[in-house]
This record gives C-alpha cells, sequence and structure tokens, in this order.
C-alpha cells in the first residue's frame, strides 16, 4: 500500500513551470500560425507571444516546425482516438460514430488543419498524412478483400480512401460554410471502400452534428 502511494510522486514545481512553459508555447505558435501562416512566423515571434525569452523556446524546441510537428501529432493523436478499431469491418452506425467524431476534431481544429494544408510551406504534411493513412488502411483493406474473395486492390484502395479523406477535410476546413458536418460524413461513409466491398451495413440513422 505504501508503495503504491509513494509511487505517485507529486509533479515537481520545476517540472509544472516547464510544463506550462511548453503549454504556452504550443498555444502562441498555434495562434500565430493560424494569424500569419507558418511561412511569416519566426521561433522569436512565438516566443514573444508567449511571453517568454527566445531561448526559452529553443529549451523546448529545436525550431518553429518542431512546434508545429508536435500539433499536426497531438491532432492525429485526437483523430486516432475517435476509431476503436477503425480498420475492422464495422456496423454502418458505429462507423457513422466514428467519423462524426473525426469530423467534429477537424471542426475543433479548423485553424491547424488549414495551416497543415497550406500550399506553400507545409506541402509536405498533407503528403506525409496522406501516406500514413494510406500505409494503415492497406493490410485491413487486403484482409478484407481476401476474405470475401473480391478481385479489388487492396493498395489502390488505401490509396483512393487516403486522398478522398485528406482532400475532403482539407477542402471543408477552408469554409465549413460549404456543407455541413452531416453532409461531410455522408460523403465519407458512402465513399469508403469497405462499403463497396459489402463489409459495412449501411447505417439507418444519421450522425448528431448539425
Amino acid at each position: 500500500m505504501s508503495q503504491m502511494l509513494t509511487s505517485q510522486r507529486p509533479v515537481s514545481g520545476h517540472t509544472a513551470r516547464r510544463l506550462e512553459t511548453r503549454r504556452k508555447l504550443l498555444e502562441a505558435g498555434m495562434e500565430l500560425f493560424a494569424d500569419r501562416g507558418t511561412g511569416a512566423v519566426t521561433s522569436t515571434a512565438i516566443a514573444r507571444h508567449a511571453g517568454v525569452a527566445t531561448g526559452t523556446f529553443y529549451l523546448h524546441f529545436d525550431d518553429k516546425h518542431a512546434l508545429f510537428d508536435v500539433l499536426v501529432d497531438e491532432a492525429l493523436d485526437e483523430i486516432r482516438a475517435q476509431f476503436s478499431d477503425h480498420l475492422a469491418p464495422r456496423s454502418g452506425a458505429d462507423r457513422r460514430r466514428e467519423i462524426d467524431g473525426m469530423v467534429a476534431v477537424v471542426e475543433r481544429r479548423r485553424d491547424l488543419v488549414r495551416a497543415v494544408f497550406d500550399r506553400g510551406e507545409n506541402s509536405g504534411y498533407a503528403e506525409r498524412i496522406h501516406d500514413q493513412i494510406a500505409d494503415r488502411l492497406e493490410p485491413a483493406y487486403e484482409q478484407v478483400f481476401r476474405g470475401r474473395g473480391l478481385a479489388l486492390h487492396a493498395g489502390a484502395a488505401a490509396q483512393a480512401r487516403a486522398a478522398v479523406l485528406v482532400r475532403v477535410i482539407a477542402w471543408w476546413a477552408e469554409d465549413p460554410t460549404r456543407a455541413t458536418r452531416t453532409e461531410i460524413v455522408d460523403l465519407l461513409l458512402e465513399l469508403d471502400p469497405l462499403r463497396l466491398a459489402g463489409a459495412l451495413e449501411p447505417a439507418d440513422t444519421h450522425s448528431p452534428s448539425t
């Protein structure tokens, strides 16, 4: 019992201050990236916006790109957390809830998504995200297609799915008034290769989004 209590050590004052400074830098970076675009933002500007010295910035991040990487990874982790088992065939209702959760994250993180898909300095981020999605989907599609005896190419299906997700999300983040969240969820569900493979049951209910 005493060992369990002593193992849960409180965060020291120094560590708490360091974490708080890192949080301020991340928030400042996101605000500036959203306002000016990543190309026009410097590490010094981020530090100043966060109320810390430039040297303090470099205690936490190598440069502004490293900070941006953390923001992107956090958003991707939040999106992945919406899926209990994204790769396995699931009911249409389950898939709708998962896709709606993903789109809700995109809606909350709109400024970051727009920065990621900036056609200038950040073009490599969109390609990296596309490749991560495709690489993750391909083995699952291969398993489903083989199990159902379908002559569908898993690699091509994964590339197509990733391209649709990336492009639709980027398009919608630029201006969410172009379509409702429900319409985006409906589209992403209809274009899922698992539906084409007959491995996804239709959903009778719509998402709770507005």
